[in-house]
């Protein structure tokens, strides 16, 4: 069972040095206000009385959750182990979301999020699609690119929307977020022989339906923006395309695509009348 984080008492905690709220309780995500980030706490199989690793989402041995007002770059697994005293537990004052976010001020820090992705209505945003479906999910363009013999790259820029969103800082965020995912030990964007093992590993949970060849969905995110990484495994062929979308109508788009989807489901188990 989730809770609603507004509605929680919590203890103030510093969690790697950085202020945070702590609680036993698991959060509901679609609670946490903006400006604020959510991490779930792991305790090791032996010892329940630390937690050694931090991550968006654990599924056993769940120790706690806290919530910061300064994001954690995370690497592409998406968790960062914690040695002892990582947790701190003190007497700051704030019991309350509402107190914890009046006393620290939000951070205007940009870190990118990576996924692995499982929702089979995002897949159709691995691929181009009409100018009309671009201009309502917001998508600037879309970069093709393959590792060459294995460990090159090579990539080639194809616009949407005349080119039209393609702007300084969408050019900086995109080099930014694809130099990242070059550097990350374990990614899909490393060279070709990672990438496989990538998709090896994931491919139960992110094949993408409806492909000619063999590929895996993934996602990064950072504030302004949406990099769908649709990678193909197969030599020979091009081995990734990133769709790149402005993040605010994406997620909108996303979450009306979700609401339909809901509704519709409703409607094909209720009785006819």
């Amino acid at each position: 069972m989730s809770y609603d984080a507004k509605k929680l008492t919590y203890q103030e905690v510093t969690i790697l040095g950085k202020p945070a709220l702590f609680t036993e309780c698991r959060l509901d995500r679609t609670t946490v206000p903006e400006g604020v980030y959510r991490y779930e706490l792991r305790h090791a199989d032996e010892d329940w009385g630390e937690p050694v690793t931090l991550s968006r989402s654990i599924v056993i041995n769940y120790y706690g959750s806290v919530l910061t007002r300064e994001p954690f770059q995370l690497p592409v697994e998406g968790w960062i182990p914690l040695e002892g005293g990582s947790l701190s537990f003190r007497d700051g004052g704030c019991r309350t979301l509402a107190e914890f976010r009046e006393k620290y001020p939000g951070s205007k820090k940009d870190v990118i999020d990576f996924y692995s992705v499982n929702d089979e209505s995002l897949h159709d945003l691995y691929f181009s699609r009409s100018e009309e479906q671009d201009k309502v999910v917001g998508c600037v363009g879309h970069l093709r690119g393959d590792f060459g013999s294995g460990k090159q790259f090579f990539t080639t820029w194809w616009p949407h929307q005349n080119d039209e969103l393609n702007t300084p800082a969408f050019k900086a965020d995109i080099d930014r977020a694809v130099n990242w995912l070059r550097e990350q030990p374990d990614s899909p964007l490393r060279d070709f022989d990672t990438m496989k093992r990538c998709c090896d590993r994931y491919g139960r949970v992110c094949a993408i339906k409806g492909a000619l060849l063999p590929s895996y969905g993934f996602m990064a995110k950072t504030k302004q923006y949406v990099y769908m990484i649709r990678c193909t495994p197969v030599k020979g062929d091009y081995h990734f395309y990133c769709y790149c979308y402005q993040r605010e109508p994406f997620e909108k788009a996303h979450r009306e695509r979700q609401e339909n989807d809901r509704y519709q489901s409703k409607r094909q188990t209720e009785p006819e009348r």
